[in-house]
């Protein structure tokens, strides 16, 4: 049963989605596409169910995510904590029938859609380009 088809979906490919029925939304900030320094991953799970990307630090050995959830892959490279140049990714939550996540760098949380409630600090990325990083791309499926 899915509850929702609006969701919001995080790349570095700008294509990925372009065809799939979702709408682009912009740049949420920049990451590095390979390990770098004492940077950690940025794991990727959906839900086929919910219709739900969902995007964590945590490693697939750490946390399995909830059984509705599949694991699939690494998106890019972020700070854990704080670093020179850096801002907080911020991740947001709607349940109920829409069952999304959001992300931004928005402290304010102005950019969080409608009544999304503030889940936490996904980790730190740039909010402008720093050699050797890669675009973050926000799309949606209204």
């Amino acid at each position: 049963m899915q509850f929702s088809t609006f969701d919001h979906y995080y790349t570095t490919d700008p294509k990925d989605m372009k065809h799939a029925g979702y709408r682009f939304e912009g740049i949420v900030g920049y990451l590095y596409p390979e390990k770098f320094g004492n940077t950690i991953a940025l794991h990727h799970w959906y839900s086929d169910r919910d219709c739900d990307n969902f995007y964590t630090i945590d490693s697939p050995n750490e946390w399995s995510g909830d059984s509705v959830y599949d694991y699939r892959g690494v998106v890019g490279y972020i700070y854990q904590s704080p670093a020179n140049g850096t801002v907080p990714l911020l991740r947001w939550w709607a349940g109920g029938n829409t069952a999304d996540h959001f992300y931004c760098t928005d402290p304010k949380g102005e950019l969080a859609p409608g009544t999304y409630l503030f889940e936490g600090i996904t980790g730190y990325i740039f909010p402008n380009p720093v050699e050797g990083t890669t675009p973050l791309f926000r799309w949606l499926h209204p």
